[in-house]
């Protein structure tokens, strides 16, 4: 390939990106026969001999299941290695202390190193201290999702990977410790990459790009031996340029940092580096925005250490601040504070500091009133809980605050909640707003579900929510009902169904990974609803057994109905309905509930409900007693 070629190539990488998952520049294939054995060793191979590019063995093929040691310097140098080249297959390489492995750019090949190939290939490439790994043309990292490549590890020596193009990573990356040399002309992270950095020490192996770094997919931290502090930072790569940027920084394996202080990742110009800019990741202190769910009330706080500020704003796309609530610094009499001219709305709160600052310490913060209130939805299933929190410090720099929410959550949507506890549950709509659904459907893929007779308590077992509801081939997987007909109303801020105990406890082997959704009349696609772990709600009419928002004689029907022998008429949340449930439906009796207020109906004399309760029970047993018994 001459040097033009080879120009053009790498503007197409930079420019384009890497959607390729085949070269289609293959020769023939020399293919791995051993299990776990030395790359070195002839007989492990198809041919008899180990791939040296030209013949009939152009390309190593490793894709067999079994792992190809590199444990020296190899002196026949493929042109092109595969793992795992079909759907399916597994291959591994493992390059060792003293080993080295090179490809080399054929006629009939392409030069590169492929780590998983077929869509789901899984290949697996670990190159460990005083490995060396030399890449004619491209590194490929792609296949199935658990296809990986380790870098560094235990021991003495250099893990050196030299790519004459591009190394482009599309699945798993681990990088250990700090001696790991990597370099390439452009270093490349897909959307569906995790790059895991397992920092050992003060400093980490940083990625050479030459040119620059596309960034996209996960970045995961972890830490072996090295405890993170407040101003620690690492350098992961070093680039002359960056593009994109990480989706989300993974630091689940990380050691939890204290209040105020986040994993963040950020490129800086200089600093020593190779190419010109480092992609870093730190320990920041940072300001947060507190704010309690059933108060309103907000403050800004931070963890150890101080921040100053000048200025702050915390915004809403959907109205959920509260400018009568706010008591911003300038009303507290806060030494020249200053609130934007647009003083406040429910969209944004903005306040400025035109000289001096202010610091906010672990033991000054600054309450700031009771700036938050849920609004009024206007449009169902979209996300009320939207706040921004950013702040200026006397630096001119503009920093993301983080929001802390405490309190129980509200959603503007169908809300499955399950107690683990018990296994009961109930579906809430806790929007403002009323939506008709004809389906629904809760699936497990553990068989986390409880279909039999007594424990789900489906609309189709009592009638209820205007009837005519079917059930759908129940099972431990999935619950699911339709309408046929129509469709049927949940009313905003008020519907309750009880959904029985159709859910296995913790100790019955149940396993929290229930999705519930729902359809809405004329829509074939199901709406994603929202499956809450905890207490339930208990409804603040809990005799309304039809839910119809009123409790009356078509709530005792329905009691009568369910008297002894399902749950249908439970007030009390035992998941039965018996004389406990009468009572309650005794002293509800009579009052009714509006989407967002109870109000008291007239309730019948003492003496009225005393006999409508005498006849009920003495009905209710009696009908339960024939049923029983065979004449």
């Amino acid at each position: 390939m001459n040097y033009c070629t080879r120009i053009s190539l790498i503007a197409l990488l930079l420019c384009v990106g890497w959607g390729r998952t085949a070269n289609g520049q293959e020769g023939t294939a020399n293919s791995w026969v051993g299990t776990n054995g030395d790359w070195a060793v002839g007989s492990n191979w198809s041919a008899g001999e180990l791939p040296d590019g030209v013949g009939f063995d152009e390309y190593a093929n490793v894709s067999n299941g079994g792992t190809a040691n590199v444990t020296s310097a190899i002196p026949f140098q493929p042109g092109q290695v595969i793992l795992a080249k079909e759907d399916g297959n597994t291959g591994t390489v493992v390059i060792g202390n003293g080993g080295t492995l090179t490809t080399v750019d054929r006629p009939a090949t392409s030069g590169e190193f492929n780590v998983g190939y077929a869509a789901m290939g899984t290949g697996s490439l670990t190159v460990q201290p005083g490995g060396t790994l030399n890449v004619a043309t491209n590194l490929y990292l792609t296949g199935a999702p658990a296809s990986s490549i380790t870098l560094g590890g235990a021991g003495a020596g250099v893990t050196a990977v030299n790519v004459g193009f591009a190394a482009n990573f599309g699945r798993n990356l681990r990088v250990i410790g700090p001696n790991v040399n990597l370099s390439a002309l452009s270093v490349n992270f897909q959307a569906e990459s995790t790059f895991t950095a397992q920092i050992t020490g003060a400093t980490h192996s940083a990625l050479k790009s030459t040119n620059v770094a596309n960034l996209g997919g996960k970045l995961k931290l972890e830490f072996s031996g090295v405890t993170p502090t407040l101003g620690n930072s690492w350098n992961l790569i070093d680039a002359s340029s960056f593009a994109g940027q990480f989706s989300s920084i993974d630091a689940s394996a990380a050691p939890a940092l204290p209040f105020g202080q986040v994993y963040e990742f950020n490129t800086v110009a200089g600093g020593g580096s190779t190419n010109g800019m480092y992609g870093r990741v730190s320990v920041a202190q940072k300001l947060v925005l507190n704010v309690n769910r059933s108060t309103g009330a907000a403050s800004i706080a931070t963890g150890p250490g101080t921040v100053s500020i000048d200025g702050y704003a915390i915004k809403s796309a959907q109205g959920s601040l509260s400018p009568a609530g706010w008591n911003s610094l300038q009303a507290q009499g806060v030494s020249d504070w200053r609130r934007s001219p647009q003083v406040g709305t429910s969209k944004q709160l903005i306040e400025l500091k035109p000289t001096g600052s202010t610091a906010i310490t672990s033991a000054t913060p600054r309450a700031i009133g009771n700036a938050f209130a849920y609004p009024a939805a206007t449009q169902f299933g979209v996300e009320w809980e939207d706040l921004t929190f950013e702040y200026y410090t006397p630096d001119g720099k503009v920093t993301q605050g983080l929001i802390n929410y405490t309190g129980t959550k509200r959603h503007n949507n169908l809300v499955l909640v399950v107690d683990p506890a018990t296994g009961n549950a109930q579906v809430l709509n806790q929007s403002n707003l009323s939506v008709n659904i004809d389906g629904y459907k809760i699936t497990s893929t553990s068989g986390s579900l409880q279909p039999a007779n007594g424990k789900w308590l489906s609309l189709d077992d009592d009638n209820r929510l205007g009837g005519d509801w079917r059930e759908s081939n129940a099972s431990v997987n999935q619950l699911a009902e339709l309408k046929p007909a129509g469709s049927s109303q949940m009313a905003g801020g008020a519907t309750f169904l009880s959904m029985g105990q159709m859910f296995k406890t913790v100790g019955a082997g149940g396993t929290q990974d229930l999705v519930f959704e729902y359809l809405f009349p004329g829509e074939s696609a199901f709406r994603q609803g929202v499956v809450v772990y905890g207490t339930l709600t208990t409804p603040s009419l809990a005799a309304d057994f039809n839910h119809d928002n009123t409790v009356n004689g078509l709530d005792l029907t329905v009691w009568k109905g369910a008297f002894g022998t399902g749950a249908a008429g439970d007030a009390d949340g035992d998941n039965d309905s018996d004389g406990a449930d009468f009572l309650i439906w005794q002293r509800q009796f009579g009052q009714s509930v509006t989407p967002s207020t109870a109000t008291a109906a007239a309730v019948p004399e003492p003496a009225t409900l005393a006999l409508i309760g005498l006849g009920a029970i003495g009905l209710a047993v009696c009908s339960r007693r024939n049923v029983g018994t065979s004449r």
